[in-house]
Formats: structure tokens, C-alpha cells, sequence
């Protein structure tokens, strides 16, 4: 799963990215940017009970961000 968490956000803009990563610290009580970025995504140490729900948090950002898109 956490190639499927790599994969979307690298899908993802710069806009949605931010939005993406104040959602992450927001949802799981994070402050560390490096961390979650380095660390959960790229590195893919995210804690396997978050996974699931990051994973759904970002196909739904993505999902906006189309949507915006085809405007």
C-alpha cells in the first residue's frame, strides 16, 4: 500500500500537495513536514493503521483536484 500512497501523491499538483500534507498533519496529530514527506511517503515508513485512511485521503484530493481542473 505504501506504493500506492507514493504513486497518488506524486500525481498529485503543488496546491493539492500542500492541501495533501495540512490534511496528513491535521488527521494524525503531526507536526514534522520532513517526516511526512520524507519519511511516510517517499520513504514509505507511514504506520501501517494510517495507510488505509491516507490512501483514501488522497484519492479524494485527486479527485478535486480533476474536478478543478476540467473548469
Amino acid at each position: 500500500m505504501t506504493e500506492n500512497i507514493k504513486r497518488l501523491f506524486t500525481q498529485m499538483d503543488h496546491n493539492t500537495k500542500e492541501e495533501a500534507l495540512v490534511c496528513l498533519k491535521k488527521e494524525f496529530n503531526l507536526q514534522n513536514r520532513k517526516l511526512i514527506i520524507d519519511g511516510w511517503i517517499l520513504g514509505g515508513l507511514i504506520p501501517e493503521v494510517y495507510q488505509e485512511r491516507t490512501v483514501k485521503l488522497f484519492q479524494n484530493l485527486l479527485r478535486k483536484q480533476q474536478a478543478l481542473k476540467a473548469k
